[in-house]
């Protein structure tokens, strides 16, 4: 068959990983790890919008800005009967709900790719929850107005602190092995 390239084994997977670390593969892992906190970041946010009463306002503010700004049509395209929900509202809340699974799919494969390609597991974990941390504290600032306080970025300070002492301890232990 012209065309056909035949599967890579595990084995041949491991000394490609191998040889992009060596090169320095490992800087390629951080941009990755970066993306995968940033999907993981926007899960949550998919997450409030499919439950949270202030989704309709989004909607509403959306389409009065975008599609029709100096119509009422907006509005009473989002309005329903008593005990009811729009079916506007209810089709977003799907979409929503299918873009959670949709983004932690996504930051899985790419915090998977990130371990292959770093040399150590703890320091992609550790860019990847402080990137999660940071992104989802700024987009729950501006999309729903939450606080964030000095205790909040103190307290997510020390948790990235205490990941990154835990990264350079076990760096220096798989060096001391190497080294014997």
């Amino acid at each position: 068959m012209s065309g056909h390239r035949p599967r890579k084994t595990t084995a041949a997977v491991r000394r490609q990983n191998a040889a992009l670390a060596a090169q320095g593969g490992s800087s390629a892992a951080i941009p990755t790890a970066i993306l995968a906190g940033t999907f993981a970041a926007l899960a949550s946010v998919f997450a409030k919008l499919t439950l949270d009463a202030r989704t309709v306002e989004f909607l509403q503010y959306a389409c009065n800005t975008v599609l029709a700004p100096t119509t009422p049509y907006c509005t009473s395209f989002f309005i329903a009967k008593e005990d009811e929900t729009s079916p506007v509202v209810v089709a977003v809340r799907s979409a929503c709900f299918a873009l959670i699974f949709i983004c932690n799919a996504a930051m899985w494969t790419l915090f998977t790719k990130a371990l292959n390609r770093s040399k150590s597991s703890a320091t992609v974990t550790v860019i990847n929850s402080a990137a999660n941390f940071c992104i989802t504290a700024v987009l729950g600032y501006v999309l729903f107005s939450e606080p964030l306080a000095l205790q909040w970025w103190f307290g997510a300070s020390l948790i990235v602190a205490g990941s990154v002492l835990v990264s350079s301890n076990e760096a220096n232990a798989s060096s001391k092995k190497k080294k014997e």
